[in-house]
């Protein structure tokens, strides 16, 4: 991915575990339910954490033909994707449009949760930063000048 296809300064940022950020990296999964709502609307990177949840992945595994990859080659401890938060609302309130699997593939869906509706969703090359709870801030000037992580253990 060019760094010139990659948004400038101050983004917001969202941090989930995997599979999740790979999912909605990759435009398999269009909202993730929240136990908090926000009025932000606009870019998101999606963050991968450092956890798996590893129930879901097996389950997605068995029951869906979606390409995840193994276990292993998923990227953590990153920006791995971006994608436009275009709604925060009560899962009544989400639009008829969007499918169970778009939503939600394991489990039911609490109705005093948020649901957060992502769009144009699309990977990005790893960018390792740390993630925070909730709706934070990366300075992606910053993060790109920072050398590769391998670089970045010699200095």
């Amino acid at each position: 991915m060019t760094s010139n296809l990659l948004p400038k300064g101050i983004t917001k940022a969202l941090s989930l575990k995997q599979p999740y950020a790979w999912l909605i990296a990759n435009g398999y999964l269009l909202v993730d339910d929240r136990t908090w709502g926000t009025p932000y609307r606009g870019p998101v990177l999606i963050h991968a954490s450092k956890g798996l949840y590893e129930v879901y992945y097996d389950y997605l595994k068995l029951h869906t033909d979606i390409p995840l990859p193994a276990k292993d080659k998923l990227e953590y401890g990153g920006v791995v994707g971006i994608a436009n938060l275009v709604l925060c609302c009560r899962p009544g309130a989400i639009p008829k449009s969007i499918s169970h699997q778009q939503r939600n593939h394991f489990g039911g869906i609490h109705q005093e949760y948020f649901g957060f509706l992502f769009e144009q969703a699309r990977p990005l090359a790893l960018l390792p930063c740390r993630g925070k709870l909730g709706i934070f801030e990366i300075d992606m000037d910053e993060l790109l000048a920072a050398p590769p992580a391998a670089q970045a253990e010699l200095f």
